[in-house]
């Protein structure tokens, strides 16, 4: 007894089908009953690829013994660019950001397959007939798997021998059958570990001494596959500060998210700011682009697996006091973009403005009265001002008479304290302040936040009895060329109503220049010239001036210092600067 069984596999319509037929071949001397154990089973397999050149080619394997296992068929999936998706067993899903794990080194993991049917077919005969009796054939078709086996047919060729068919149990199919050629049962679907028996009862003809009868089974089991086609979904989310101040750097930063369930290749990730903002570029990669509006830069992502993320990050700093919209938009071959992302950032701008009001100029404070000041100390700006400290000095031989609650009075000023200064808001302070000596006294208001942020001004204020002395500096020009001529005006003013005596004017010349003629005349002693005037009347003014020449191209520092017996023991001196310039080559 021998069985031969041919299995083909065919793709169509993403279904992978596999036919197999079990023939056995019955000799009608056998001996009854036969024998149990399985026969050897020698297999056929062809591969069936339609219109495919080579196809078809049938491959012999070895026949199994019984007891022994058939082979299990080969998965394994040896396109590289083909991921194995269908009955594989959920290994969870990796977090969001995770990098896609680098390809085992080896061959590729099999799929693992759902069961499949295995459908085997027994025939049982007497081995030896009376001629003219019937003969009666048992063909058992049992499913010895776990899985069900579809479209079971069972084919029954008559040989030329057969007379007729006396009796067939269950009727066969009337369309699939063809009388006195051969007898075909549709048993349609057969479960797991089920089976089923048919009888056949065929009549031999006269004169026959042998009849071979040949039983077929086949059966269909397929496995349906899904691939599902979409274009890479891609994220776009960002982050950046709401407010920010003016020339602060801040960070904007762009989270792009594969969402899909394919690779994105060439991401193009473009971020369109405003021409005031100065950009940055922390993630590396950045390239800026001209635009007439604006400025463009764009980041390359080469390729973004599903469930990958990848983070840009540049910093902004805002020159001008105008808000900074960043607009985000992908780009890229075969995806689905978000829609631009974007993210507005206000910018504030510091500012703090002082002023102060002391006694009128038009005359001086009685002796014996305090001059009366007040500081309003305003935030101009539209970032909210902290802890603002607020100053007015002191003068010296001066005492405060006079303050707004709160004022720490320390030996040369007093100081206010305001935690904060909301935009818009102002806050003001008075205080009074009396000299023991007539003299012209300076008072100064200052105020200052925690951002460093400065504002301050100054009053004069004359007590009455005293000479009070001020001066203006001031150079005809600012920049000097070398070998070119230049002058240095000093004006000294009387504002008291007391001559100011022995006034004396001390200037020291800077190295970068020479002194060419002076106003009045007055000897040089180096580079140090001294102006003495006996007074200067009340109310009244002396001009000297200075005439150099440019002798090397540098910052020319002018020192000025001048002492009266109304200044006491603080001299008057500031320091003034010209620029002097090469010769044009």
């Amino acid at each position: 007894m021998s069985v031969w069984m041919h299995v083909r596999a065919a793709a169509v319509g993403g279904a992978a089908v596999a036919a197999a037929w079990a023939v056995v071949a019955l000799a009608a001397p056998a001996q009854q009953p036969i024998p149990t154990p399985m026969p050897s089973l020698k297999f056929k397999i062809a591969p069936y690829f339609p219109n495919v050149p080579g196809a078809g080619e049938v491959k012999t394997a070895s026949a199994t013994q019984e007891g022994e296992k058939l082979p299990p068929i080969d998965t394994t999936i040896q396109d590289e660019n083909v991921e194995p998706a269908q009955f594989k067993q959920p290994a969870g899903r990796q977090p969001a950001g995770t990098p896609p794990r680098a390809p085992a080194s080896g061959p590729r993991q099999d799929v693992t397959d759902p069961p499949y049917p295995i459908v085997t077919i027994r025939v049982r005969v007497p081995a030896d007939m009376v001629p003219g009796d019937d003969i009666k054939y048992v063909i058992t078709v049992q499913n010895v798997s776990t899985a069900d086996a579809h479209s079971v047919t069972v084919r029954n060729p008559l040989a030329a021998e057969v007379e007729s068919v006396q009796k067939a149990d269950p009727e066969p199919d009337k369309m699939l059958s063809v009388p006195a050629k051969q007898v075909v049962w549709a048993l349609g679907t057969l479960k797991g570990g089920a089976s089923k028996t048919l009888t056949l009862v065929l009549r031999h003809k006269a004169n026959v001494t042998e009849l071979k009868n040949l039983a077929y089974v086949k059966y269909e089991y397929g496995e349906a596959v899904t691939t599902k086609i979409a274009k890479p979904t891609i994220k776009v989310s960002k982050t950046a500060p709401k407010q920010t101040v003016q020339d602060e750097a801040f960070t904007v930063r762009v989270q792009i998210e594969n969402t899909g369930k394919v690779a994105a290749d060439h991401v193009r990730v473009v971020e369109n700011l405003p021409a005031s903002a100065q950009v940055e570029a922390v993630t590396a990669g950045g390239r800026k682009t001209p635009e007439k509006d604006g400025q463009q830069w764009e980041w390359g992502i080469t390729k973004l697996q599903p469930g990958e993320r990848k983070v840009i990050e540049y910093r902004v700093t805002a020159r001008e006091a105008k808000a900074v919209l960043a607009t985000t938009s992908i780009g890229g071959d075969r995806l689905v973009a978000d829609r631009p992302a974007e993210v507005r950032t206000e910018v504030l701008v510091p500012g703090l403005e002082l002023k102060l009001t002391g006694p009128p100029t038009s005359g001086p404070v009685k002796a014996g009265e305090s001059a009366k000041y007040e500081i309003t100390v305003r935030n101009t700006g539209t970032l909210p001002s902290t802890n603002v400290k607020v100053t007015g000095t002191l003068p010296a031989d001066c005492k405060p008479t006079m303050k707004t609650d709160g004022g720490q009075v320390f030996r040369d000023s007093i100081v206010w304290k305001v935690p904060r200064l909301e935009p818009g808001e102002a806050q003001s302070f008075r205080f009074a302040i009396k000299a023991n000596t007539p003299g012209r006294r300076v008072v100064v208001a200052s105020a200052s936040d925690a951002r460093g942020i400065k504002a301050e001004q100054t009053v004069p204020t004359l007590f009455e009895g005293v000479a009070a002395l001020v001066w203006e500096t001031d150079f005809d020009t600012h920049t000097v060329q070398v070998s070119r001529k230049g002058m240095f005006t000093v004006k000294v003013k009387n504002h008291g109503g007391e001559a100011a005596r022995n006034v004396r004017l001390q200037l020291d010349v800077p190295d970068e220049v020479t002194v060419v003629q002076m106003t009045p005349k007055t000897p040089i002693n180096g580079s140090t010239l001294v102006f003495t005037t006996e007074s200067i009347p009340a109310y009244g003014e002396e001009t000297y001036t200075i005439t150099f020449e440019g002798k090397k191209a540098d910052q020319a520092w002018f020192k000025i210092r001048m002492t009266a017996d109304c200044l006491g023991d603080r001299p008057m001196q500031t320091e003034k600067m010209v620029e002097v310039i090469g010769k044009p080559r």
